[in-house]
């Protein structure tokens, strides 16, 4: 990637803004249709990002997508390619859990604890009368595994 600062804006600005910014649209077109889900993240999203930043795009970033749902919750987890983990604090993962209309986006970023060693963090976008309003850190998973990204994101929609 051309810019530290791609993933970071990317991840935690442009997605969840455009998901708010069609919330109706996201929901009822794009989360539950996995082509679409793709598309939205490793192209359309992305492009923005890259255009916002005035970077020559990829053309597309090949994310993989998993789903399952936990508590009524839909949830897509996207994972991210390693050459797309760079800069400051970039996220490795998020995760998009829809129920109804409502909507939930989480993310695991890739960070450094004390002595230098990686960790991974979980955090929630939240989102009041459909703009974001503040980050919440539900701390750290041991690895960098989606099982255990999962797993998280499972304990929190179950509360």
């Amino acid at each position: 990637m051309k810019s530290d600062k791609l993933n970071y804006y990317h991840t935690n600005v442009v997605i969840p803004n455009m998901i708010m910014a069609n919330k109706h649209f996201f929901v009822t077109r794009i989360i539950n249709n996995p082509k679409n889900a793709k598309f939205y993240i490793g192209k359309d999203s992305y492009d923005r990002a890259c255009e916002s930043l005035k970077i020559k795009s990829d053309n597309y970033l090949d994310v993989l997508l998993t789903a399952n749902i936990f508590n009524e919750y839909f949830v897509v987890f996207a994972k991210f390619p390693k050459n797309y983990v760079v800069g400051t604090n970039p996220n490795i993962a998020i995760a998009i859990a829809v129920k109804n209309e409502e909507v939930r986006y989480f993310t695991l970023e890739l960070g450094k604890n004390f002595n230098d060693k990686d960790e991974y963090l979980v955090g929630e976008w939240k989102f009041i009368n459909d703009k974001i309003d503040s980050h919440l850190n539900y701390g750290n998973i041991n690895k960098n595994n989606m099982s255990l990204f999962a797993g998280k994101i499972k304990d929190i929609l179950e509360r």
